[in-house]
């Protein structure tokens, strides 16, 4: 029996396979935060780097930040910390008018 000699070489297919087991462990998954209406500015909502399982050096050197949808950006994230904070004020009217329900 001949065995045939494959024209890559085995360290380039070690990493593509190791390549592959990453990207199959990685997953997007959109963080959900509930802030009650006219919440005062500078109020605590959440810290992301601990929910993204990250240290605040880590979200500072992948240069975490908010993109809002709208002209306001209501919440502030400190990348040094990680802590998700009210920016500005909230009103429900504003953001949704008479939509029911509001997210």
């Amino acid at each position: 029996m001949k065995l045939m000699k494959s024209e890559e070489p085995l360290p380039r297919r070690a990493v593509a396979l190791i390549l592959l087991f990453c990207v199959s462990e990685m997953r997007a998954e959109p963080a959900r935060y509930s802030v009650p209406e006219e919440t005062e500015r500078g109020s605590f909502v959440a810290n992301i780097a601990k929910d993204l399982g990250l240290t605040g050096e880590e979200l500072l050197a992948r240069q975490a930040r908010l993109v809002p949808e709208g002209e306001k950006q209501y919440l502030q994230l400190n990348q040094h910390t990680g802590d998700l904070v009210v920016r500005e004020q909230m009103d429900r009217e504003e953001l949704c008018g008479q939509s029911e329900p509001c997210l």
